[in-house]
Parts: C-alpha cells; sequence; structure tokens
C-alpha cells in the first residue's frame, strides 16, 4: 500500500449503480475481480465487460467520458477508457467467447458496497489465457498456484469452444506451477 487516496472506489461505486441501473448485461473483471476472489493486486481502475454498447450511454448519463472522445460515426472498439474525474473504467465490448460466458455466467457478489456480477476464477482464467499482457500473465499463474480454481471446468470449456487453446492453458499452468529459475544476477566485484 501506498498511503495514496485513489478514486477507484467511488468511481467504481459510480459506474457499477449505473450498469445496474439500465440493466445491462456485464461482469467485474481483471484487478478487481482478483480481489473480490481473494487475490488482491493494485489497480487504479475498475474492468467491466459489457455484452452492448449501450453500457456506453449508461455511463455517459453518469458522468463518464470517453478519453478520447467516441466519434459519432465510428467503428465501435473494443475497448473504451471512460473517465470520471480523476477515475476511470475501461469497459470491453463483448464480440465472442469467452466474454459472452463470462457476462453469462457471472456471479453476483459485492463490489465496494455494490451488487454487481463478477467474473469466477475460471472465467479470470480464459479471459487471461486470450491475453499476452505480462500482468495477466501473472495473475494467471497466481491463480492456478493460490486458489481452488477448477482447472477441470477449464478445459471443458476450451475442449467445447476453442480446442486449439487446451495446450496454450497446459503450458501455462504448467508454467505457473513448475517456474523456470531466475537467471543469474551479475557477478559480484570484488573490493
Amino acid at each position: 500500500m501506498t498511503g495514496k487516496k485513489t478514486p477507484l472506489v467511488a468511481t467504481a461505486r459510480r459506474a457499477l449503480r449505473a450498469l445496474n441501473g439500465a440493466d445491462v448485461p456485464f461482469a467485474v473483471i481483471g484487478a478487481t475481480a482478483l480481489g473480490v476472489r481473494g487475490l488482491p493486486r493494485f489497480t487504479a481502475d475498475l474492468d467491466v465487460v459489457v455484452a452492448r454498447e449501450d453500457a456506453l450511454a449508461a455511463l455517459d448519463r453518469a458522468g463518464f467520458a470517453a478519453d478520447p472522445a467516441i466519434e459519432p460515426d465510428s467503428e465501435p472498439e473494443a475497448l473504451y477508457v471512460l473517465r470520471h474525474g480523476r477515475g476511470s473504467v475501461d469497459v470491453l465490448i463483448a464480440s465472442a467467447e469467452p466474454e459472452s460466458t463470462v457476462i453469462a455466467e457471472a456471479k453476483p457478489t459485492t463490489v465496494f458496497g455494490i451488487e454487481a456480477p463478477v467474473a469466477t476464477l475460471e472465467h479470470l482464467v480464459l479471459m487471461y489465457l486470450y491475453s499476452n499482457q505480462p500482468r495477466h500473465l501473472g495473475d494467471l499463474a497466481r491463480i492456478v498456484v493460490e486458489t481452488p480454481v477448477d482447472l477441470a471446468l477449464v478445459e471443458r470449456y476450451l475442449a467445447d469452444v476453442h480446442p486449439e487453446m487446451l495446450p496454450v492453458l497446459k503450458g501455462r499452468v504448467q508454467a505457473a506451477r513448475h517456474p523456470a529459475p531466475a537467471p543469474p544476477g551479475p557477478p559480484r566485484r570484488r573490493r
């Protein structure tokens, strides 16, 4: 903990109330979902995946603005960053799988005092499996090593939807459980 106050809690509450009030299908993902599931990780924003772009309108009505601004006739983006004051929400628009399943199966949980659908550990493994961001690889490894995640459930999902991802899952699980040794440091200088 740095001791610095972040706008995360107020921003998250405002966004979750807006999405709940608009009856927009969504799920909390990312570091906030990890924290709710027992694996806290610092984050300065809220990550959500939404089923429809009308979630953007709900957040706009709650005072959030896209950064950069959304051009009226522009092609839809996969990810939008919406800001309110100093806080932000990353909005991932579900375009296929696994996002649609994550939204459909997310479990209602209390997030910063607001009830909202939150991705399960298995959902987070799926989301991180499709990402090559280093922090997501680390998050996937933490889930595998530090929680009772049901990897058989993840494997069944992949076998049905994306069987080509099964070897990727197996490789990342193996790497998480048996990490490579750290490279040797530079030689010590003698005085």
